[in-house]
């Protein structure tokens, strides 16, 4: 048996008008509403009702790969509305705000500076809060230099920044106080090899050529060339020049 049941609550064409003009999603607008509405209806009738109307407000597309790596690369140089407008041609026409920006490079642990790291970097890059990289400074086993700048003390103070030579001196001299486990994998080898496609390349003897592994402590620019060990080991006994003319 199929009954129709009358509606509980229903706008009025003004009522509708205050909905419409005032509506945007906010806590603060609803508030309003009720209010103009003499509350007359719940705050779930109120927000369907504004559903229905075509008034809520349609969550923003998520991030895809090409608006990321426009963040990686032009964050620390460009301003934000340059960026609104490059990122709203990389999404299919959707303008992000200021904040969305904001939130996302911080989630990505992108900083405006280009100079080093900064104190936020340092904490993604070892693992660790800030507390721990100022008593690394504290004990005298990382070197760090303030920028200048006039932020207030409820901003943070005044930036800081480490240079990569400081960060590879605190490494060599202090491999105790980092735990491998929490680094960031890519970037904690990277700095140490100076490029962290050197340090993909194989390395490989001098003289037979042939690829080789070997543990080494090496911080210098580029891949070093250390001759493997059967090459070690014949020239403790025959001299290197001739080396090559017994083998050929």
């Amino acid at each position: 048996m199929v009954t129709n049941r009358r509606r509980k609550y229903y706008l009025s064409e003004r009522e509708q008008k205050i909905i419409r003009d005032l509506y945007n999603g906010t806590t603060v607008k609803l508030n309003v509403i009720m209010m103009r509405l003499n509350r007359k209806y719940p705050r779930w009738y109120v927000r369907r009702a504004a559903q229905e109307m075509g008034l809520s407000r349609c969550k923003e597309p998520a991030w895809n790969q090409k608006e990321v790596a426009y963040l990686l690369d032009h964050y620390h140089i460009r301003g934000y509305v340059a960026m609104r407008n490059a990122l709203k041609s990389l999404n299919g026409g959707f303008t992000r705000t200021r904040t969305a920006i904001h939130l996302k490079t911080k989630r990505l642990r992108i900083c405006k500076s280009s100079e080093g790291y900064t104190m936020l970097g340092m904490c993604a890059l070892f693992g660790v809060d800030h507390h721990k990289i100022k008593e690394w400074m504290s004990k005298g086993y990382l070197r760090g230099k303030q920028r200048g700048t006039n932020r207030k003390k409820c901003q943070g103070g005044d930036m800081w920044y480490f240079e990569d030579a400081w960060l590879r001196s605190f490494i060599i001299r202090h491999p105790e106080e980092i735990d491998l486990r929490r680094v960031e994998k890519n970037a904690f080898i990277g700095l140490l090899a100076s490029n962290i496609q050197d340090i993909m390349t194989a390395c490989r003897c001098p003289l037979c050529g042939s690829e080789y592994q070997r543990l080494m402590n090496w911080t210098g620019p580029g891949t070093p060339w250390i001759k493997c060990d059967e090459c070690r080991y014949e020239e403790e006994i025959i001299p290197e020049h001739q080396i090559g003319s017994l083998r050929s």
